[in-house]
């Protein structure tokens, strides 16, 4: 009976959350293909066939990511998105729930999420996964989702399964709204050393914050789904050094620019094409 009881608090002290580092050398067993292990977060098969770049390729994302409890699966358990595409135009969405058992980092479950589906957010509420995210409904095309819905998954006869999907609407300036996005890359930069990072606030046709030295504001315009126009835009005249000047410019050039929002990992997206140059200017929410 002692024996039994030692064994019991050793299996569950073994059993802990991995951490993003250790994810991303995990060995994953329940995607579609059979088991990989993911190297620096990438696993890239073979090619399918001589002289073929179709393969089998496996991302894991850097955030969201969730830690908690989930019922019927004993002990803390990591929970993290991936990306599974075999060489075509689509992009399989998955969400996995890890673990880390006696050294080692493995998925104890896996569920397909969608095909280019774009997330808002992820949590652990109540026992089971939620996503928030954005997927093509009735009448979207698979390029520009506009439904905005929330997704549960739990464990079911031992495997993760969706146990909820329910539409929470249509993609709008409103879905940006409800707090403060602080820029963390500036056209695909990330910005310099001791910077103070930009910031946007909407509300409503009204976009505002701080640029890198001084405060502005502005209209922005929603066309469609996912599509706006920005501008103009006004701001204070304060003088601040060069660094401060040159990251605002170059801010606000970027955002009057702005055609398009996207969420990307739980990170709001804003592109802009400029004489046929591409910018991307990439928030997290702050407060609420």
């Amino acid at each position: 009976m002692l024996l039994a009881v030692v064994l019991v608090l050793q299996s569950c002290a073994a059993t802990t959350s991995p951490t993003f580092e250790e994810l991303r050398n995990a060995t994953i067993s329940s995607l579609p293909g059979g088991a990989i292990s993911l190297r620096a977060g990438v696993y890239e098969g073979p090619p399918f066939q001589s002289g073929s770049v179709s393969r089998r390729r496996v991302t894991l994302w850097t955030r969201p990511l969730a830690f908690g409890d989930l019922v019927a699966v004993r002990g803390e358990v990591a929970v993290a998105l991936l990306s599974f595409s075999e060489g075509g135009s689509g992009s399989a969405v998955h969400v996995g729930v890890f673990q880390k058992r006696s050294g080692r980092v493995a998925d104890v479950g896996m569920a397909l999420v969608g095909d280019r589906v774009e997330v808002r957010g992820l949590s652990i509420a109540d026992g089971t996964v939620v996503l928030d995210v954005v997927e093509a409904g009735a009448g979207d095309s698979l390029c520009c989702p506009g439904q905005l819905a929330r997704k549960s998954y739990a464990f079911r006869d031992g495997a993760l399964t969706l146990v909820s999907s329910s539409v929470t609407g249509r993609l709008s300036l409103a879905a940006l709204a409800d707090g403060e996005w602080t820029l963390v890359n500036l056209d695909r930069q990330p910005l310099p050393p001791g910077a103070r990072p930009p910031t946007a606030i909407f509300e409503g046709t009204r976009v505002s914050g701080f640029g890198g030295c001084n405060r502005y504001v502005g209209q922005v315009v929603e066309k469609s789904p996912g599509a706006i126009v920005v501008g103009p835009l006004a701001g204070t005249k304060m003088a601040c050094p060069s660094s401060a000047m040159e990251v605002e410019d170059r801010f606000l050039a970027a955002m009057s620019q702005v055609t398009r929002y996207s969420f990307v990992g739980g990170r709001l997206v804003l592109s802009a094409v400029d004489s046929g140059a591409s910018w991307e200017l990439i928030f997290e929410r702050g407060a609420r």
